[in-house]
């Protein structure tokens, strides 16, 4: 029966309970039966009463019922600690790899028991309530059901004490086997790899390898072999490629990328991005001499529209490098170009600009004053649309087409997979490239001009429209709340070029304001000179539109800001005269009269305003002065009152001596 009932699993169980629940109701004479206190259903039998060769088969199944009684009370105190299932739950190593489901269960176990052990060595009053045990009676239970039940602790009293002190002070890490990141544990010195791996100069392996063997055996520590560096470099290249290959490779391989929705769910202006671009294309420059002369080479600045990847403004110089004054041209031309989108004389500016970290100390402010400017990330080549636009089949097909005729297109980046051209046609053709200056400028600019126009045709799409069209049907369809228009002062405040000769600023004359920018005298009216001439002999700030010179910013940063538009010159002689040119003649003239009577009627003003008395009676003012005091009393005489003409007698006695 005994062996039946450690056999019994499921409905057999089931039926093993049954008989013996009908063997206690019929009061067989084989067993004593016992009520058990927790559970009433349950059918228990007295171990003392039975046969001696039921007791054997009793130990021999379920082991001495003495020990399982000493057990029971110790395994009740072990309560599963959730905080240590979350922490190996959630423990990584290597490749961010995890801890197995068995693992997890057993360091969980082992952690739950080392909580109960850490408890009892605090409170050792504990024993005597729950247990009524002595010390030696418990550790010695502790080891014996540490062994029994396969726990993953040593089952030795002394070692046990070692590992609940460890735990005590390093926590659930401490029994983490060291095949899974317990570095106590490792026979390979990691940090002392990890600094051989991570340093700059990019040791390979093979050299590594040396290299720690060489500490190892200084060290009493165990050697190995390349293939472990090897495997360690890969393992660990989240961690070391910053220092072994710089903060761009780390950002370009491991710094999350935030997703960003396509470009073409933004309204037009919403975003605008700026960055430098080499032109892919070979010029000849015939000044020099040598093998460099045909490899010549164009750098630009490109401003576009990231909504479409329309480009709208652009500058370009024949150098390696661009400087800051490109910067306000492409912008300029781009404000030119989005005007003429619109067919309007309005000016629009975007709601925000992105660009890179170069020549910040000059970019950052401008970009600020244009439109919302976010500082990007050092080193983020991800920071929005502009460099999928350069390296589009788009710009690949517009930049082969403008070079279709002069076969100076050349290509990919070395390191690229494709080059994209014939590099033996390229060579071939080195003689015949367009030189720098005209000719160069005219190739880029027929560049542009495809990256605009040409149809943005796709696999799926070959009757696409062109990103000009696009852009336009788009601008159409905005309301007045997606678009931030703004004036002709506006725009020359934020992207005119301030004309200071010499660090010198421009003094107004009675002429108004001739600034000479770049060799070309120019000549610029007060635009109300009536009640502007108080402003003769300021010391001004000519801020102007190197692509329409007719009108100028004159500013002195503080309370002087106006447009001056250019001067309209007058013809000195009958011949020369035109339509319209008399009018304009009278218009001046008119405004010239309109000076001097003003002047005129302040003067007076002032005139009778004197206090005649005051100087009558001072006998000390000059001679014109008395006699306008005098012409000024006779004048009061005609309307004074008797009492006023009796004073007047007195104050004309006393003129008259």
């Amino acid at each position: 029966m005994v062996q039946a009932i450690a056999n019994a699993t499921g409905k057999e169980q089931e039926k093993v309970e049954l008989y013996l629940r009908k063997a206690k109701s019929t009061g067989t004479k084989c067993w004593t039966f016992l009520n058990d206190p927790d559970d009433r259903r349950r059918v228990l039998v007295q171990y003392e009463a039975l046969k001696e060769e039921y007791k054997n088969m009793v130990k021999e199944v379920f082991g001495n019922p003495y020990d399982l009684m000493a057990k029971d009370p110790i395994l009740k105190m072990v309560q599963p600690d959730q905080k240590a299932e979350a922490f190996f739950l959630s423990y990584t190593y290597g490749d961010n790899r995890f801890l197995p489901t068995e693992h997890v269960t057993k360091y969980v176990k082992a952690a739950s028991w080392l909580n109960m052990l850490n408890e009892v060595n605090r409170n050792k009053k504990i024993l005597k309530k729950q247990l009524n045990v002595n010390l030696d009676q418990f550790w010695s239970n502790v080891c014996n059901i540490i062994k029994s039940e396969a726990i993953d602790l040593p089952a030795s009293y002394q070692r046990l004490r070692n590992k609940m002190a460890e735990y005590q002070e390093k926590g659930y890490a401490s029994l983490i086997d060291w095949r899974f990141g317990n570095s106590l544990a490792k026979k390979i010195d990691d940090d002392v790899l990890k600094k051989l791996l991570e340093h700059p100069n990019q040791y390979d392996d093979v050299m590594i390898c040396y290299l720690y063997n060489n500490w190892a055996s200084q060290n009493h520590r165990e050697v190995i072999g390349a293939r472990i560096v090897s495997l360690r470099r890969k393992e660990w290249e989240h961690e070391i490629i910053a220092s072994r290959e710089g903060w761009s490779a780390y950002n370009e391989k491991y710094v999350r990328q935030v997703k960003g929705l396509p470009g073409s769910t933004m309204h037009p202006l919403a975003l605008v991005e700026c960055d430098d671009y080499n032109f892919n294309y070979y010029f000849t420059d015939p000044d020099i001499t040598g093998s460099g002369k045909d490899l010549q080479r164009y750098v630009g600045y490109v401003v576009a529209d990231s909504s479409i990847g329309l480009v709208l403004g652009a500058s370009y110089r024949h150098a390696k490098a661009p400087v800051f004054d490109m910067v306000r041209v492409a912008w300029l031309d781009a404000m030119y170009y989005i005007r003429g989108l619109t067919g309007s004389d309005q000016w629009y500016l975007p709601f925000e600009v992105k660009a890179d970290h170069w020549n910040q100390k000059n970019a950052f402010p401008f970009f600020n004053s244009i439109a919302r400017f976010v500082k990007p990330a050092v080193g983020n080549k991800h920071r929005g649309y502009i460099e999928q636009l350069f390296g589009s089949d788009h710009a690949k097909r517009a930049e082969k087409l403008a070079a279709h005729n002069e076969l100076n297109y050349n290509g990919n980046n070395l390191t690229a997979r494709h080059i994209g051209v014939n590099r033996e046609v390229l060579k071939a053709n080195a003689k015949r490239r367009p030189l720098i200056g005209e000719h160069a400028s005219e190739q880029i600019d027929k560049f542009l001009y495809y990256m605009r126009n040409i149809p943005a045709i796709t696999k799926t799409d070959l009757e696409a429209p062109s990103r000009e069209v696009k852009w336009k049907q788009r601008w159409s369809e905005l309301s007045d709340d997606q678009k931030r228009p703004i004036t002709d002062l506006q725009f020359l405040h934020l992207f005119g070029f301030t004309h200071a000769p010499q660090g010198r600023s421009i003094t107004i004359t009675n002429r108004g304001i001739e600034p000479v920018i770049n060799g070309t005298k120019y000549s610029y009216d007060l635009p109300d000179y009536v009640n502007m001439q108080h402003l003769i002999g300021s010391k001004v700030s000519v801020v102007y539109d190197p692509y329409d010179m007719s009108r100028v910013l004159i500013t002195d940063n503080e309370n002087i800001r106006f447009i001056a538009q250019e001067a309209s010159l007058q013809p000195r002689a009958l011949v020369y005269q035109y339509d319209g040119s008399r009018k304009a003649l009278d218009m001046i003239l008119n405004e010239k009269k309109a000076q001097v009577q003003r002047v005129a009627a302040l003067s007076a003003a002032r005139t009778h305003e004197i206090d005649s008395k005051a100087v009558l009676l001072a006998g000390l003012a000059p001679k014109e002065l008395l006699a306008d005091a005098e012409q000024a009393y006779y004048e009061e005489q005609a309307n004074a009152t008797d009492e006023d003409a009796i004073e007047f007698n007195i104050y004309k006695n006393i003129f008259n001596r």
